[in-house]
């Protein structure tokens, strides 16, 4: 078995077909790859759907489990895979047709560990919003070499991950979080032996208003920010434990951690009406040392809301601010 491809299936009946027959448009043969849909507690549609488009493809597994969400799903996922190479896809995702063979044959001819690969965002009606596209230009490179040169995407879903290397290091994703995935590369990429990035594109992920990163319900939003810091706190202690200060990644690590907190800061003061919720997240960044943010994040944006950040007074006034604000009016 070739590959495994990992879908995680929450209350998304209306993109499962679209998504699923994506991976089975491919140039690989059917005993080559295996694609597990693990359902995480639906309540829609979703497990009824899925048992349809089974019956057009017999090597699609479902597994159903109590909802755990994305993370746990992803893991269970990866408890059941067979594959050389394992693929996340999300299922409101697809895959281009015909593009997984050549994407394999580099992961491995080139015996790699992990294999970025180029994808773009899309809306709903096809509308491409951005590419994200590296090239290591046919280079293989140790993690550490790859985290110094190229800035990578974030998600797990651009890339093909070899099943031996991440169980070997018994890598998996942090449960009961927004964002794990940030989490789960700064680990596996730094561990990589071989990693190769191609700028071909892949997979389109599809931009929807009802992703958690666009939310406007004010629950999941004080969770995505109390989440970030969950993550954010993660790396930060695998950057001084693991990383080192002796190693050239301690501080382009430690600027990752200072844009993981301008975000959370950044949603900290547009989309909370809770005042507190600023002066707990501050209480604990300054425990942690994290607070005055001490590193530029080489993003420009960001640098100049940090300078904003750092002004503990001015910032405060603005939170206060805009907390009155969201209790009359409601988050922009």
């Amino acid at each position: 078995m070739l590959l495994t491809i990992i879908i995680p299936v929450y209350n998304v009946q209306d993109y499962l077909k679209k998504c699923i027959d994506s991976l089975f448009i491919q140039d690989l043969n059917t005993n080559e790859y295996e694609v597990i849909a693990v359902n995480d507690g639906s309540t829609d549609n979703s497990l009824n759907t899925l048992k349809k488009i089974q019956e057009n493809y017999n090597s699609l597994k479902i597994i159903t489990q109590n909802n755990q969400g994305l993370s746990v799903a992803r893991n269970t996922g990866m408890k059941h895979a067979t594959g050389d190479y394992l693929l996340f896809v999300d299922a409101d995702d697809y895959i281009l047709e015909n593009s997984l063979r050549k994407t394999l044959i580099i992961a491995q001819q080139n015996q790699l560990d992990i294999l970025e690969f180029a994808a773009s965002g899309v809306t709903e009606e096809g509308r491409e919003v951005y590419v994200s596209q590296n090239s290591s230009n046919g280079k293989v490179m140790t993690g550490e070499q790859y985290l110094s040169n190229i800035k990578y995407m974030s998600s797990a879903c651009n890339k093909l991950y070899n099943r031996v290397f991440l169980n070997n290091h018994e890598f998996r994703f942090m449960p009961n979080v927004y964002i794990e995935d940030i989490e789960f590369n700064t680990r596996v990429v730094f561990k990589a032996s071989r990693i190769q990035a191609t700028d071909k594109i892949v997979a389109h992920f599809l931009q929807r208003d009802g992703s958690i990163t666009r939310t406007k319900n004010l629950a999941k939003t004080k969770k995505m920010i109390y989440d970030i810091h969950k993550v954010l706190t993660s790396i930060n202690t695998f950057n001084e434990s693991v990383i080192t200060p002796n190693s050239t990644l301690y501080i382009p690590v430690k600027k990752t951690t200072c844009s993981l907190i301008t975000t959370m800061l950044l949603r900290v003061l547009k989309d909370i009406d809770d005042y507190t919720i600023k002066r707990d997240i501050f209480d604990m960044l300054k425990k942690q040392e994290l607070y005055p943010l001490p590193y530029k994040t080489g993003d420009q944006l960001k640098d100049k809301f940090r300078v904003l950040v750092n002004q503990n007074i001015l910032f405060s006034i603005i939170c206060k601010f805009y907390c009155f604000k969201n209790k009359l009016y409601g988050s922009a």
